[in-house]
């Protein structure tokens, strides 16, 4: 521990003293001070009285710069989805601790797992589901301290998000399998998955999308479905042997451009 003292003395009683310098640190000066007592010595190590000393930055009884304030948000990605719920949403801010949970309206959640870690900056969470209108957030660190961000969150029906465009993603179980379609005109015209290779799906009949919904069966039995649950996210299942095995969750995002 370091001090920085613009003066120092020690106050012994009835003890004969003697005072020994340590090597300086920058202007100050350390001593140590072993005082007799008849045969005894002992080691009166820095117990005495400053005056006009402080601890240095580096010292761990210095005031902490790092000390977590209340968290603060500053954006939420997106600001709405589907009222059904299902939405990856970022809030991004300062002061967000491990541990922190996220209230929408009265329906708390926590950090969703296989998205990327949160930290003191970033955290993502998967909205829950909840009746068509707007609500607060509320985002409350472990050691109590909270933050409300008033109207930070909109719901709507899944019919008023538009799905036109191309779309894609990958499934969410870890195969990474990559799933991608286009929708025109509420009509889904093209779609294929890829694991080592892309392998269209391959339907005569194309399906309508339907309340923020398709769904599609191949004329190999492939099937495909989704939902929108933002305007920027679709999630559904997968279940093509050219591509995987099983049913797999996916989720996809829109493509620019």
């Amino acid at each position: 521990m370091r001090f920085t003292c613009q003066s120092a003395s020690w106050i012994f009683e009835g003890i004969r003293s003697t005072r020994y310098p340590l090597p300086h640190h920058g202007r100050s000066r350390i001593f140590r001070r072993f005082t007799t007592l008849g045969s005894m010595t002992f080691v009166i190590g820095l117990t005495y009285a400053i005056a006009g000393c402080s601890p240095s930055p580096e010292s761990p009884l210095a005031p902490s710069s790092g000390t977590a304030g209340r968290p603060n948000v500053t954006a939420v990605i997106p600001a709405g989805g589907s009222a059904a719920g299902g939405s990856i949403v970022t809030l991004v801010g300062t002061g967000f601790m491990p541990g922190m949970t996220v209230v929408f309206d009265d329906i708390k959640v926590t950090a969703q797992v296989p998205y990327p870690t949160s930290s003191s900056t970033t955290f993502y969470t998967e909205a829950p589901a909840h009746a068509v209108g707007t609500v607060d957030l509320t985002v409350t660190n472990p050691d109590g301290q909270f933050r409300r961000v008033a109207a930070a969150y909109s719901y709507g029906l899944e019919d008023a998000f538009d799905m036109n465009g191309v779309w894609a993603g990958f499934t969410v179980n870890g195969t990474d399998t990559a799933v991608g379609f286009e929708i025109r005109d509420n009509t889904l015209v093209s779609a294929s998955c890829a694991y080592t290779a892309a392998v269209p799906f391959i339907f005569s009949t194309l399906p309508r999308v339907e309340n923020g919904s398709f769904s599609l069966i191949a004329e190999d039995g492939a099937t495909l479905a989704g939902k929108i649950v933002s305007a920027t996210e679709i999630v559904g299942t997968i279940n093509f042997p050219a591509c995987n095995n099983g049913l797999l969750p996916w989720r996809v995002s829109r493509k620019k451009g």
